[in-house]
This record gives structure tokens, sequence and C-alpha cells, in this order.
């Protein structure tokens, strides 16, 4: 296209001027004006100087370690290493014969992370408290399953454990359990378990 084209002769151009006058309009709007005139100058409305003006001294980076290496380091004295405390005696449950066969042959080992007390929330913007569990010190405890579905589990135990206590089978441990019931039983306890909303790590 550009190859054909034939451009306009530009000595049969004729430059008419038609004696515009210019004429400059001011924006009374304009928002850049606006925008300035709200601006408050920091400088002027806490009356700060300038560097130059302010006695203001700079020290080099070099200096300045010099005079911290300079300064004497005041001795501390060691800090008195604690005792080692014993670790608790685990609980120790009499069991006769019989008893201590059953779990041999049919018990399980279980994970138990105490419940030991409730923590009352208020809060403050709409005014209803709430509770929360506070858990104590892992344990292991030997148990005898049941009854077991997917929604609940029912074992007996010498050990007398806490309503909301959670608790998870040492081995091939599925799922995490919330203890809701607790009924003493044959010198134990039957307890049963619901599903738990919370997974605490026993590893």
């Amino acid at each position: 296209m550009v190859k054909n084209q034939v451009e306009w002769d530009r000595h049969k151009l004729k430059l008419i001027n038609l004696s515009w006058q210019n004429e400059v309009v001011e924006d009374a709007k304009n928002p850049v004006k606006a925008f300035d005139e709200t601006l408050v100058k920091i400088d002027e409305e806490l009356d700060l100087k300038p560097n130059a003006e302010a006695n203001v001294a700079v020290i080099e980076p070099q200096q300045f370690i010099e005079e911290i290496q300079a300064e004497p380091v005041p001795e501390l004295e060691p800090a008195p290493i604690p005792e080692p405390q014993a670790k608790p005696e685990p609980k120790v449950i009499e069991a006769n014969k019989k008893i201590a066969r059953i779990f041999r042959e049919r018990g399980a080992e279980f994970f138990c992370a105490p419940v030991i007390g409730k923590r009352t929330h208020l809060d403050d913007l709409y005014g209803h408290s709430y509770d929360t569990l506070q858990y104590g010190d892992k344990f292991v405890f030997d148990a005898v399953v049941l009854d077991q579905s997917d929604l609940e589990t029912q074992f007996w135990c010498m050990r007398q454990l806490s309503i909301g206590s959670i608790i998870y089978r040492k081995e091939r441990g599925e799922r995490w359990w919330r203890v809701k019931d607790i009924e003493p039983k044959s010198g134990g306890y039957i307890v049963t378990s619901i599903i738990s909303d919370t997974n605490p790590d026993f590893s």
C-alpha cells in the first residue's frame, strides 16, 4: 500500500492564520490545588529544623565500635544450675492373677491426656462465658476393649480416668477418643468414650 502512495505537493499547500487569541481558563475545582491546600506541613507544625541547622553529631561506625570495645564489660555471676528433679514414679495398681491374665491375653495399652480442670473465659463483647479444658501430663494405662463402633468405644480398666480425658490406642490406634462416662465395675471402671474433637500428639 505504501509503495504506490503519492504524497501531496507541499508547494500547493496554503496555510491560513485566523488570528486566534490565547485565553487561559482557570479551573476553580482543580483537585491538585485543593489537595495542596489541605496538606499539613509537619515541619512547620512541629517547628522542626533541617539537619543543617540542627545540632546533630555524626559518629563514624569504626569509632563507635572502638568506643564500645573500650568500655569494661561487667562480669556476670553464673546462674545457679537447677537441681534435676526426680521423675515421678509410675503409678502401680495391684491386681490379682485372674485380672493380670485377662490384661495379658486381651488387654491393650492406651495413651491418656487427663483432664485436670476447667478454665472459664468471659466474652467482653457479648457478655457470655465458655469453658476450656486443662490437660495434665500424659500417661499410659492398660485396658480391655469391650465394644467398639465407628462412633463409640467401651473398655474396662483399673485406672480411674476423668470425664473429658482424651485416649488413644498405643498400637495401631485409628482415632482419638474422649471419655464421656465412667462406671465402677468389678474392681475397675467401664469407660465409654466418643470421638474426640482434639487430637493431641502422643509421640
